[in-house]
């Protein structure tokens, strides 16, 4: 069957698979791997699942599948979708499909396996971002369980009982090199990767069969993890390497956020990747995802990583959904808008705007509030301090947020 191009179509089932050891697994990274689950984990079975196989069917079909609701909804607002990333060639701008052409690949080749595998590598992680979880930071379920005792709560996603460190099987590992016939591109996420220290012996894998030479390796790190010299020497022997270094504020903005990771050690391990003596082609990109902690303050972050000669990449919080922008009340949004409708590269920020026009919820307000102060108790820090000039709008509009 012909596959046409067309105006809803998304490029991702056909050519890259997301999962987890636990066996969640998805088309991309936007979604990491929440919407479905392969009990037994075999990541093989995931590829020719009949989930992949019904959405490759809806795209083809023109239609919006709800599973892919992250980027209709950013498209809606104005935002660069990973949709509409994977449909234009990055360095040239253009797209890389006519409207209505045929793609070979995504008609035949396409089962042979993807040609980008997306590995969410565990719960291991080294920090506790206040957008981030148990599932993700496994070093959240001493804190959840406070919360849990202290709130008396059912659940919560900083707490799950049973939950432990997860990694990779041996027979996962086997499993997805198995998987990586077509593969040119693999990524990984967390937890945090750089901790991960099963995923090596894949990396070893490529290089002794000689695949490496053909593969380009994306890491999406928190910038405080110390890259070991054993990732150096594996890396050496890929195609090329690129890092997106996480970054949601900066100074002691940046600890609150990214507990309890430090400023001037992520800026101390940026500087040592990019003066490190490679012998393949490197690149490091700033990922910056702004909620309601760090919106107010876009524009000293966008300034304070020019200054640093770093390319950016802005992203949302949409989970948990009491960080997003958009729950923020009518009143605090204008404030917000007044500020960055002042910085000299509006462009850059329009489709925050565009988020902050949207209707108000109060009830997730609400949560807000109550995880904010549950947050600063139990790891004795103070947003009213933090965030003075941000507080002060938030307790204007909001009395009962007091310290």
């Amino acid at each position: 069957m012909a596959t046409l191009v067309r105006n809803n179509f998304c490029i991702a089932p056909f050519n890259q698979i997301t999962f987890s050891p636990l066996g969640n697994f998805s088309p991309c990274p936007e979604i990491g791997g929440r919407p479905w689950i392969n009990p037994d984990g075999n990541i093989l079975k995931m590829w020719s699942s009949e989930n992949f196989e019904k959405l490759r069917s809806s795209f083809l079909n023109n239609e919006k599948n709800s599973i892919c609701n992250r980027c209709w909804a950013q498209e809606e607002l104005g935002q660069g979708s990973l949709r509409k990333r994977l449909l234009v060639n990055s360095t040239a701008g253009v797209p890389k499909f006519k409207p209505g052409e045929l793609v070979p690949f995504l008609d035949h080749h396409h089962k042979i396996g993807p040609q980008q595998i997306n590995i969410m590598v565990g719960n291991k992680c080294n920090l506790r971002c206040r957008s981030c979880y148990v599932r993700s930071s496994i070093t959240y379920k001493k804190e959840g369980q406070y919360y849990q005792e202290k709130n008396n709560l059912k659940s919560s996603i900083y707490y799950i009982e049973n939950l432990k460190p997860t990694e990779f099987s041996d027979e996962q590992i086997d499993q997805i090199f198995q998987l990586s016939g077509n593969v040119g591109r693999i990524e990984f996420y967390g937890g945090e990767p750089l901790v991960d220290t099963k995923t090596l012996s894949l990396l070893q894998r490529y290089v002794d069969s000689g695949l490496s030479k053909n593969i380009t390796l994306f890491y999406n790190t928190n910038g405080i993890t110390p890259i070991k010299e054993v990732h150096y020497k594996l890396w050496s022997q890929f195609k090329s390497l690129e890092f997106n270094f996480s970054v949601d504020d900066i100074y002691d903005r940046f600890t609150y956020s990214r507990h309890p990771g430090k400023w001037d050690d992520w800026v101390k391990n940026l500087n040592f990747v990019r003066n490190y003596p490679w012998e393949i082609p490197v690149q490091v990109t700033a990922i910056c995802t702004v909620g309601i902690l760090n919106i107010y303050y876009v524009p000293e972050i966008l300034d304070k990583l020019d200054e640093l000669n770093i390319k950016v990449f802005l992203n949302t919080i949409d989970i948990p959904n009491y960080y997003s922008i958009k729950c923020l009340p009518m009143a605090i949004k204008t404030a917000i808008k007044e500020k960055l409708n002042r910085y000299h590269s509006k462009t850059r920020i329009n489709f925050f705007l565009n988020y902050l026009d949207c209707d108000e919820d109060l009830s997730i307000w609400e949560d807000f509030k109550f995880w904010t102060k549950e947050k600063d108790e139990y790891r004795k820090e103070n947003f009213s301090i933090t965030y003075p000039e941000f507080y002060k709008i938030i307790k204007d509009y909001d009395p009962t947020f007091t310290y």
